[in-house]
């Protein structure tokens, strides 16, 4: 019998659902589906886990496996916990893009299960904040992929060390560096159109934003994770986020409520509630122009004036209001030329103007637009979230519109990434 079959028969025998597994685990579907085609192997801290899942003991997953009988223990270390990760040479070598998905998938229940859970030398901990901070600045000006790579041994060590519980303050800045390095990595897997993914490491955001006490970080968190739902559906969700993230800092002018209050209004706006997204937008600018422009303006998460312009671009697009919109993307557009290594933020705006020309009935100059600006992006920037914007422009074409440029848009979208 193949490897495939037995590990698909030990997992229905368990009555488990490939999803059902999956959500069992902490991981993703397409984790499970691999697992089972043979096309790889649960990472040796996963396995006594899914053992006990599937109610086996470790030498027959072993032979379900197709390992050896002593692979497993060798795995794991003599006496090591199926909780506490070994240190395993995969996290120290360059990784493709597939491989840094299943250890990330490997090492995010990891991560939850030692927040629910004895010192830091003050250097290591510096040393671990400075990283972090050169990742907010990397971070818009790196492809979302590449930046996986980067981000996967720091979320590895961090983990390993906080498994260990460590003093309160110690405990909060690593807390911290779990919620920034979760946030980024969820970013990125947004990014991508790694919906699934994305969703399980804003939760892991979220639970170490939690465990901090930090109430800008946790609504910095809960707005962020609002930009999943405005791009992948379903809307309402993106408003829920938002408002939850004023909710935290009420009547606070920040950078992460401008930017809470931003994602409001621009969901709003796709919801068609004109009233509530017009409130929505002057609150964000109210807040930009109270908070003032504070830390690296084009860092990750920073919201500025080019931000908040990105976000009134779309805003006025889906209150179907061209001539306020057009001002806005034009004055966006003129800041962003200053910096032209950050590509997509004006993508994106470039792609609202694409959607307002087919609101207004240019059907061939806006599917001419879309196609101009997808195919001109460098090809790592040309993510899943790029196309989901430009298939917003095929459902702002007009009944009527001719089906050749409709058609040539829909196959460049559907284009794998």
């Amino acid at each position: 019998m193949s490897r495939r079959s037995r590990l698909a028969d030990a997992r229905r025998s368990a009555g488990y659902s490939q999803e059902a597994l999956a959500e069992q685990l902490g991981i993703d579907r397409t984790t499970v589906q691999r697992w089972e085609s043979g096309a790889s192997t649960p990472q040796p801290f996963q396995r006594a886990n899914l053992a006990a899942v599937l109610r086996l003991t470790t030498e027959d997953l072993e032979t379900t496996l197709g390992l050896t009988p002593t692979a497993l223990p060798m795995l794991l270390g003599a006496g090591a916990s199926p909780l506490v990760p070994m240190r395993s040479t995969a996290w120290d070598r360059p990784a493709q893009q597939g491989d840094v998905l299943g250890l990330l998938d490997a090492a995010r229940p990891l991560v939850d299960h030692t927040l629910a859970a004895t010192t830091l030398s003050s250097r290591r901990l510096d040393l671990i904040e400075e990283r972090i901070a050169e990742h907010l600045v990397t971070y818009t000006r790196t492809p979302p992929a590449t930046m996986l790579s980067v981000l996967a041994s720091d979320i590895v060590e961090i983990q390993e060390i906080a498994a260990v519980r460590q003093p309160a303050m110690v405990q909060a800045k690593l807390s911290e560096a779990q919620a920034i390095l979760a946030l980024l990595t969820a970013d990125a897997l947004m990014r991508l159109g790694e919906v699934r993914r994305s969703r399980y490491w804003y939760g892991t955001a979220r639970l170490a934003s939690d465990d901090t006490g930090n109430l800008h970080l946790q609504a910095r968190v809960r707005a962020q994770e609002a930009m999943l739902p405005y791009y992948y559906g379903p809307i309402e969700q993106a408003v829920e986020l938002a408002r939850s993230a004023q909710a935290l800092l009420p009547g606070v002018a920040s950078e992460t409520t401008a930017l809470a209050a931003a994602a409001e209004g621009r969901a709003l706006a796709r919801l068609g509630d004109a009233r509530g997204a017009e409130r929505a937008m002057d609150t964000a600018q109210r807040y930009v122009d109270q908070a003032g422009s504070l830390g690296s303006p084009d860092a990750a998460f920073q919201f500025n004036h080019k931000r908040l312009l990105l976000y009134l671009s779309g805003t006025l697009t889906y209150l179907d209001q061209p001539a306020r919109a057009r001002r806005v993307q034009d004055e966006a557009l003129a800041l962003y030329a200053a910096q032209p290594d950050l590509v997509v933020d004006p993508a994106l705006i470039r792609l609202d103007q694409a959607v307002c020309l087919a609101l207004s009935g240019h059907a061939d100059e806006s599917c001419q637009l879309a196609m101009d600006i997808v195919t001109g992006l460098p090809v790592e920037y040309r993510t899943r979230v790029v196309l989901a914007k430009t298939h917003d422009v095929v459902r702002a074409l007009p009944d009527g519109a001719p089906q050749r440029p409709r058609a040539e848009l829909t196959e460049l979208i559907a284009t794998p990434t």
